[in-house]
């Protein structure tokens, strides 16, 4: 695989293998393939891909979608989760859920994955805007169709509206 530049201006980004994992271990084309590091900084030394379960013919892909187990659960995951970061800021409500619809129904997307604290950038005028899109979009489908993974905001004295007591961001076991 070619080592993966990264352009001057981005230098002082996130290193390339944070920004490309996911995409390499998608892209990787054959069960149990060992994908080579795409980073010029020090990333980990490979990259393996899940095994791919099963494959669904669908209307927006010649071969089909992959799909592959989470861990050792019985969740059959398709190989592309369908990101909803922006969802609220860059994007109506009405436009995130023709989105997602076009990513179950056109390209067998079947795993959503959002947070806490998105849309981002962060501020509390868009806290929420993106749960009101995955909520939109859940109403009118199965709930065994749509596997979602979400994630918890960790420490940050600058984020106080994300709890209903305005209290910081802190991650415990209370």
């Amino acid at each position: 695989m070619v080592p993966y530049s990264i352009p001057k201006r981005t230098r002082k980004m996130r290193p390339a293998w944070l920004r490309t994992a996911t995409v390499a271990a998608v892209l990787a084309s054959s069960n149990k393939t060992l994908v080579s590091s795409l980073s010029t900084t020090t990333p980990p030394k490979q990259i393996l891909a899940s095994p791919i379960v099963s494959n669904k013919s669908v209307p927006g892909l010649q071969n089909g979608m992959d799909y592959t187990k989470v861990g050792s659960s019985d969740l059959l995951v398709s190989k592309v989760c369908m990101g909803t970061m922006t969802f609220g800021k860059q994007n109506t409500i009405a436009e995130g859920v023709e989105q997602l619809n076009l990513a179950w129904d056109e390209y067998g997307i079947n795993f959503l994955d959002t947070a806490e604290m998105y849309p981002v950038p962060t501020t509390p005028e868009t806290q929420g805007s993106t749960d009101l899109t995955v909520a939109a979009f859940l109403k009118n489908r199965k709930r065994e169709d749509v596997i979602l993974a979400t994630k918890v905001a960790g420490r940050s004295e600058r984020i106080t509206w994300l709890r209903k007591d305005k209290s910081s961001c802190v991650v415990n076991r209370e």
